[in-house]
């Protein structure tokens, strides 16, 4: 393998080539970008700001060697400016708190009253009580009122499922540390979709396009396996690509190290065996997607608007998939394995008894 993730110095993992080979089917995908990187890049960093989110200097300088705005550049190439703002805000607080729970010692938060908390705010009668509110449920409650604005509720249900789904892995991974646990394949894939926040960024590409696809087509068997193979791509590539910095952390929930158990290999072989599942996934997303075009043409009552909503969303799981993969070469949130996190205050995951911001009483999204 040649390519950006090539064998670099470093006390672990430093021989492995973490890139795809030449003729890999993820390379085939065509690479785009949103002419929004520099405003993604500044609003990332705002939104941090304004809501005090990071631990100091360094945290903030972290965030933007991170390359945020770039990620979401090459993963909504086709975004209007009007959302990226809100798009911004929710990936900050994604990389917050997902920051912000690493490592955290166990016993020390309840996940469970914590995600319940945050799910609080994208009900239709949401409010949180200033005395428990932290900056993260105020950032998340703004983002929410942007995102889910003229949304239809099949969407907002759809979002909120999965929102479910990540704040709950957190507490899995959190187990698997405390007891240097690596799971095996089976569970492995089903948790590594909730862990890594994709889902939820998928929905999203229905925000970022204005439009959405009829409901009965988003649950056809086509669409969930496109949905489901672009998500397994997205985090076992995000996997691979961030293995030396979770081997020097210790990290044990890791796709590399669960196949390398499985085959009984080295993790070089492990990579290798990632990407040969990535190109299966690709193009079982590829097939999957060409069935749905058949389907959505041969659905009687479909209108030409929700047949480009189809094709939108379609091409937005594409530049997910390859994107990650780019903005993964240029970004240094995998790169240096320094110890920095974003955050590591717990009164954002716990809730606050006094909000820094002073804001109103309660808390309330629409």
């Amino acid at each position: 393998m040649t390519g950006p993730l090539a064998p670099q110095g470093g006390p672990d993992g430093a021989s492995l080539d973490l890139w795809p080979s030449p003729g890999h089917p993820l390379l085939d995908l065509e690479p785009r970008t949103s002419p929004w990187v520099d405003q993604l890049e500044d609003a990332v960093l705002r939104w941090a700001d304004d809501y005090d989110l990071l631990d100091s200097a360094a945290a903030r300088d972290r965030l933007a060697r991170s390359h945020l705005g770039e990620l979401i550049a090459r993963s909504y190439p086709a975004m209007g400016f009007h959302r990226a703002e809100a798009i911004a805000g929710w990936f900050t607080w994604a990389f917050v708190i997902d920051d912000c729970y690493d490592r955290q010692p166990e016993g020390f938060l309840d996940y469970d009253s914590s995600a319940f908390r945050m799910l609080r705010l994208l009900t239709p009668d949401a409010s949180v009580r200033h005395s428990q509110a932290s900056r993260l449920d105020t950032v998340l409650s703004q983002v929410w009122r942007e995102l889910a604005l003229a949304r239809s509720a099949a969407w907002r249900m759809r979002f909120t499922l999965h929102m479910t789904h990540f704040l709950a892995a957190f507490k899995y991974e959190s187990l698997n540390r405390r007891h240097r646990h690596t799971p095996r394949l089976l569970g492995y894939t089903q948790l590594r979709r909730a862990s890594g926040g994709i889902t939820p960024s998928l929905d999203l590409l229905e925000v970022a396009s204005d439009s959405e696809i009829p409901p009965l087509l988003h649950e056809t068997d086509q669409f969930q396996t496109m949905f489901n193979r672009a998500s397994d791509v997205v985090v076992w590539v995000n996997d691979i690509v961030s293995l030396r910095k979770e081997l020097v952390a210790g990290e044990t929930t890791n796709g590399v190290l669960v196949l390398a158990r499985e085959h009984d290999c080295g993790l070089q072989d492990a990579i290798d065996a990632v990407y040969g599942h990535v190109g299966r996934w690709v193009e079982d997303f590829w097939r999957a997607r060409e069935e749905l075009r058949t389907l959505s043409y041969q659905w009687f009552g479909l209108t030409t608007a929700e047949r480009e909503a189809v094709e939108s969303y379609s091409d937005g799981m594409e530049a997910w998939m390859r994107g990650n993969l780019d903005w993964s070469a240029s970004s240094d949130r995998y790169r240096r394995a320094d110890g920095v996190r974003l955050a590591s205050d717990t009164s954002l995951l716990r809730g606050a008894r006094h909000d820094r911001l002073g804001c109103h009483e309660h808390i309330e999204a629409s």
